[in-house]
């Protein structure tokens, strides 16, 4: 080839790829939000699904911003992030929040329904907060919700997808997507029916849920002695908890009373960052604070059991949970039961607090756990 022709096509594709570098860090359907982490994968690294009820307290906010803390720490890979909050801006929300924390990739399941179970802090809301130019203060990864797979079948696909007892999953939420999954059968995403699939493909499921002390807690509506991801649907709960066909992990209502949540100390926390969607929930939406309705940081702890392991926690014999008609829990040891009970020790409320305080430093375009 004649050298001016050389230089031509070599100036093209440095012209080329400065385009592709550019939309990479303006962001969409096809790019991440500007300064985003190169990706990395690491075969040790916890394969995770992450299933919350986003939109209603902030341990859902603060299990997800975990979740990709420990990512950008190469200690979990984030295969997919389910929303069992049966309603459209929500889930909207949860799009919102994967494109910000630079999780574009990371498929959502979203699902269809109409349980709307009392809302607590209806903060998904701050998806329609404008920036002074008027545009989303938050924008979306790009994908329409009517393209997203239903959670149960997006479950479906990751699972087919993935090495044997490999995934963990983290349920903070209705249980929804997981009673769905454990009914389906074979699709054209693997042969196998959703209790050969779970049998098969999960390696642990981490639960919030249940109450075993009957702890009074106040809200709006009254006092909840039925822990709340159980009291959506106590018939739905009762199958995913009694029938899981694999190893079980519950951390129970009274796990995270030790950890309340601090008003002042996030508004204080997150000030770095003004337009951290954590910093604006406190400031404009944290109507707890007022009202004294008895918000905890719950749902990270799954989060930190699910990559961390049993060391950071007090973890019970094997056994076996039953659901009654009204709600309650009721745990009995069993040696041939497949479900742990998670606690926390006096000797380990420290270390768990500095883990749920300290990822207020992780930034996403960081690309590391502070």
């Amino acid at each position: 080839m004649h050298k001016r022709n050389i230089k031509i096509v070599l100036t093209a594709v440095v012209i080329a790829s400065v385009i592709v570098a550019l939309a990479v860090r303006c962001g969409g359907k096809e790019g991440k939000p500007q300064g985003c982490p190169s990706e990395k994968k690491v075969a040790s690294a916890t394969k995770l699904i992450l299933d919350t009820d986003l939109g209603n307290s902030t341990d859902d906010m603060l299990a997800m911003q975990l979740a990709f803390a420990y990512q950008a720490d190469n200690k979990c890979e984030v295969l997919g992030f389910m929303n069992s909050r049966q309603l459209p801006m929500a889930q909207d929300f949860a799009d919102r929040m994967l494109h910000y924390y630079c999780a574009d990739n990371v498929p959502l399941g979203v699902v269809n329904g109409d349980n709307q179970y009392f809302e607590i802090v209806p903060y998904y809301h701050l998806c329609e907060s404008l920036s002074a130019d008027g545009t989303p203060l938050y924008k979306g990864t790009g994908i329409r919700l009517d393209e997203r797979l239903e959670a149960w079948k997006l479950y479906r696909k990751i699972l087919a997808e993935s090495a044997d007892n490999s995934v963990s999953i983290v349920c903070v939420g209705m249980m929804t997507n997981l009673g769905l999954l454990m009914d389906s059968k074979a699709d054209e995403f693997s042969d196998l029916s959703g209790m050969e699939l779970i049998q098969r493909k999960v390696k642990q499921l981490d639960i919030m849920g249940c109450c075993f002390e009957k702890v009074p807690l106040r809200y709006e509506k009254g006092f909840l002695e039925v822990e709340y991801n159980v009291g959506g649907d106590v018939a739905l709960a009762k199958h995913v908890l009694e029938d899981w066909p694999a190893t079980l992990y519950i951390t129970p209502l009274e796990a995270g009373l030790d950890f309340p949540s601090d008003h002042d100390r996030m508004l204080s926390d997150y000030s770095a960052d003004t337009l951290h969607p954590m910093y604006q929930i406190y400031k404009n939406y944290d109507e707890w604070a007022k009202g004294d309705v008895g918000q905890y940081f719950w749902d990270p702890l799954c989060v930190i059991h699910s990559v961390e392991g049993d060391a950071s926690f007090a973890v019970s014999a094997r056994g076996k949970i039953k659901i009654e008609a009204d709600g309650h829990s009721v745990f009995s040891t069993d040696a041939s039961g497949n479900v742990y009970i998670i606690g926390v020790g006096d000797g380990q409320k420290a270390d768990i607090s500095d883990k749920l305080m300290g990822v207020a430093g992780f930034r996403p375009s960081q690309g590391q756990l502070h």
